[in-house]
């Protein structure tokens, strides 16, 4: 029945019948009712259009009646009193201290005065009103969620805002409850943009959106307020030595129209490292502009580096805050020695110019291994009578006889060894030898058949599950020259030993960049591409060089040779193998670079250390720690991943992992990680830092012996301040945005009390049905007797009575 009223008319939806069981005896009466009327008005006197209106009027009133058999009742549908929650979320944070504009009072008094009265427990009249037919939940939020009684605790304290947390919360908590709405009281400012946008981007693809958020503006523009601060901050690492580190800094200002500004980066010493002049563009409303610092002078390890931002004009306006002026990065440059072992087959030039090129890097500490003889067939009339070691050892430890080299072995010379023991017997034949000890191998002029075969396989694993990293060198031992063809290192070079072409030797060769190689900040040597350009014309060219006739897939050529012939041949190709990197450097007369002048031998040097740090980049060591920064929850937490690994790098269990958690304020704790049972060598923990503006972790890792293995370090700068004031102000398309996705509507604060009436008209979860009888109503006889009087009233008209 309800839907045929409503067919008519949406309104009489409304409209239901207590008695249906009365149905047919009023469908019967009104039936008989319509053909006794029928029968009567056919031989009516009445004439015309009349005729048909009296008869119509007559039994619209006689229907009437008989609905009235079946007890007609009106239903109002309304929420049902304190069935239905509503919250009201206010945002505590710091943020809204902030005087923004000096007409009005702080955002942070008008929050307090719209949400409390001088009367503790008591709310003001729209909250009360709303609590008539809601049931109230009442929070606030900055660092966390948290009930408030009746806000009188909000103290406006903390630097935070997680409103994206803070909404996910309550829709979590919600979820299953009769929510109607949130209200949310805000600037629209949160530190957590991470989550809110996860938020929003839920509600984009929800198709049930859930209950609306009302969004409550705090806080007006204003024009003519001035303030600097600074955003994000980008670190980037390289082994570029002019800028080791690269800092992106996002330059945020406030009215500063055409205004000039300094980046200054700076140590834990105030010691200036770095500074950049900006002029912010003429433009209205609220800047952003991009500033991009390169720093050399960084200290290895890891460093705390401030940066800030300050007007330097000869007249700064004065600013809304100083607090968001300034923020902390970490750079983690990495702690050595990084030990490299460089193997050569005869002593030659190159080995002096990479040796007096680290002198310059403390960082980087090369191991030689450098033969001075051959392995050559035993004669015994080569010596004297009954001698069977190789004369060039006479008179040295001739008590010591495996201290000698005989006739058929090698003659290597040693140099920069930690210990006497070291590389003693040659080359390392076993991983523990090699993979603890060294991050990187270079070869230089040395043959294939100097390695067994072992030997060979022990290097593909010490690029390919190592992790480490294998250079090399041109010379007339070296790539197909050498028989490394058809070998396991020659199958982890970057390049294809087969013969080359046909053509004489390359003379004359021109060095080059390729496109790959200006993207590589370790191949270049100036800052811009002007200055490198002519540093590369200036460069000597070369005349002993490794001819390749092409590279493997996935390599990359990252420096180029053009001859006398105009040949173009490969001089730097990279590639990555399995955990590591190798590399191929076909030039065999590099150091020719370095006699041309003191200014060229500086440019040598400098390209040495840059291949020499990429090459130690990135390499495992024994103890590898890793952090994940996550800022999802009301309190940062830091997860930590230690992986511990045996001296064949392996994953090793049997190991203690230790934590030294040092805050930036020098209080310390300790914590213990734990192994986890989804990796083998993996050591897991978390860590919450509390109110931390930073904090640095240590790991230290004992064996099962009480042995240390190894340790690692890591830190975080948490900046809650300056991310608290990065912007000021009502963001109003934010919290519009939020509306929009929820089915709310934006409010101003001066129009919270019409929010009872706005909240009244929602559909609400739980609601109750109340009927009016209307059967016995006045009304309904009335508009009876009323269509009874019409239709006398047109007989009468026509004088038929």
């Amino acid at each position: 029945m309800l839907d045929a009223l409503s067919f008519f008319h949406p309104s009489l939806a409304s409209i239901a019948f207590a008695n249906e069981s009365w149905g047919w005896v009023a469908i019967a009466l009104g039936l008989g009712s319509m053909l006794v009327l029928f029968l009567s008005y056919r031989h009516s006197p009445l004439h015309g259009g009349g005729k048909w209106l009296a008869l119509a009027l007559k039994a619209v009133g006689l229907i009437l009646l008989a609905l009235a058999l079946m007890e007609p009742v009106h239903l109002e549908e309304r929420a049902k009193k304190k069935a239905n929650d509503l919250v009201i979320l206010a945002d505590n944070s710091s943020g809204l201290s902030i005087p923004f504009s000096p007409e009005e009072a702080l955002s942070s008094t008008q929050l307090k005065d719209t949400l409390t009265t001088e009367v503790p427990l008591l709310f003001p009249g729209w909250i009360e009103t709303l609590s008539d037919t809601f049931r109230l939940q009442t929070f606030l939020f900055d660092r966390t969620l948290r009930r408030s009684t009746d806000y009188h605790d909000l103290t406006f304290e903390r630097p935070n805002s997680q409103l994206g947390n803070a909404l996910t919360s309550i829709e979590t908590r919600f979820r299953n409850r009769p929510l109607a709405a949130t209200i949310l009281l805000s600037d629209g400012n949160a530190t957590d943009e991470a989550a809110l946008e996860d938020w929003l981007a839920g509600l984009e693809d929800s198709e049930a959106p859930g209950a609306p958020v009302y969004p409550v503006i705090i806080g007006k523009e204003n024009p003519e307020a001035h303030d600097l601060s600074l955003g994000k901050i980008e670190v980037e690492t390289s082994p570029f030595e002019d800028a080791r580190v690269s800092l992106t800094v996002e330059a945020r200002s406030i009215g500063h129209r055409g205004a000039t500004a300094s980046v200054i980066v700076s140590n834990r010493r105030d010691e200036e490292l770095g500074r950049k002049e900006i002029v912010f563009p003429e433009n209205e409303g609220d800047q952003t502009f991009p500033v991009r610092l390169r720093l050399a002078a960084i200290a290895p390890g890891i460093s705390f580096l401030k940066v800030r931002i300050e007007e330097s004009g000869s007249a700064p306006q004065a600013e809304l805050t100083e607090r968001n002026n300034q923020r902390e990065v970490v750079v983690n440059q990495g702690a050595g020695p990084y030990r490299i072992l460089y193997v050569s087959g005869r002593p030659n030039w190159e080995y002096k110019f990479i040796r007096r090129s680290l002198a310059k890097d403390a960082e980087i500490d090369l191991v030689g291994l450098i033969r001075i003889a051959k392995r050559e067939p035993k004669f015994e009339w080569r010596g004297r009578s009954g001698e069977s070691s190789n004369p060039l050892f006479r008179g040295f430890q001739s008590d010591i006889p495996e201290e000698t080299q005989r006739y058929d072995e090698p003659v290597f010379v040693r140099l920069n060894t930690s210990s006497p023991e070291e590389l003693r017997n040659g080359f390392p034949k076993s991983e523990a030898d090699l993979f603890p000890h060294f991050r990187a191998i270079i070869f230089d002029d040395v043959e294939a058949a100097q390695f067994s075969q072992e030997q060979q396989e022990l290097i593909d694993r010490f690029v390919s599950r190592r992790g480490g990293t294998l250079i090399m060198l041109g010379g007339q031992e070296s790539f197909r020259a050498g028989g490394w063809d058809n070998t396991p290192v020659g199958r982890l070079l970057p390049v294809y030993l087969e013969a080359p072409g046909r053509g004489g030797p390359s003379l004359e060769a021109a060095f080059n960049l390729t496109r790959e190689g200006w993207l590589e900040s370790w191949m270049r040597l100036r800052a811009s591409q002007e200055e490198e350009y002519n540093r590369l014309a200036y460069m000597t060219p070369f005349y002993a060089v490794n001819r390749i006739r092409a590279i493997k897939p996935g390599a990359s050529v990252l420096a180029t040779l053009t001859d006398s012939e105009e040949r173009a041949l490969p001089a730097i190709v990279t590639q990555r193998y399995g955990e590591g990197k190798t590399a191929a450097v076909t030039i065999a007369d590099f150091w020719r670079w370095g006699m041309k002048d003191p200014e060229q031998q500086e440019e040598l040097g400098k390209t040495w250390r840059q291949l020499l740090r990429w090459g130690v980049t990135e390499v495992p060591t024994r103890v590898s720690l890793e952090k994940e920064d996550i800022d999802s929850g009301g309190i940062p937490m830091t997860k930590l991943s230690v992986r511990v690994r045996d001296e064949a790098f392996d994953a090793q269990d049997n190991a203690s992992v230790l934590l030294t958690v040092t805050d930036r304020d020098g209080s310390s704790s300790l914590l213990s990680a734990e192994p986890s049972l989804d990796e083998p060598g993996l050591f897991t923990a978390d860590y919450a830092s509390g109110e931390s503006a930073g904090y640095r972790i240590e790991a230290t890792v004992l064996d099962g012996e009480g042995e240390e293995i190894g340790s690692g370090e890591v830190a975080r700068a948490l900046n809650p301040e300056a991310n608290e004031f990065a912007r000021l102000g009502p963001n109003r398309e934010q919290l519009e945005k939020i509306a929009a996705l929820t089915g709310g509507k934006v409010i101003e604060l001066s129009e919270v009390d019409q929010l009872p009436d706005l909240l009244r008209k929602l559909d609400l979860p739980v609601s109750e049905v109340r009927q009016h009888p209307l059967w016995h109503t006045p009304w309904l006889f009335l508009l009876a007797l009323a269509f009874f009087l019409g239709e006398w009233a047109v007989r009468r008209r026509q004088g038929i009575l």
